[in-house]
């Protein structure tokens, strides 16, 4: 996650949110829900480019295998993994 530069939030509606290990505030996490149309009482992954694209939105359970290889074949990461030597 770390190599591909991935900010995680946990956006929940009855506990605490976080970015990454950082709390984020309530108010944020409801503007978060609204902004990405996560229904209340529902799980949502969503995956937002750096450019604020959203290139995954899914109700159901994703393996972080599948999200890697989404990222991967993005023009930006291909880019960066050419410069560091790797094959995209």
């Amino acid at each position: 996650m770390e190599d591909r530069d991935l900010l995680v939030f946990e956006v929940l509606e009855s506990v605490n949110s976080f970015i990454g290990t950082k709390p984020l505030d309530a108010h944020k996490a409801i503007t978060l829900r609204e902004r990405f149309d996560v229904s209340p009482g529902s799980f949502t992954v969503v995956l937002v480019s750096k450019d604020g694209g959203v290139k995954l939105n899914r109700t159901t359970r994703v393996r972080i295998k599948d999200v890697f290889d989404l990222i991967d074949a993005m023009p930006m990461r291909q880019g960066q993994m050419r410069q560091k030597g790797r094959k995209p």
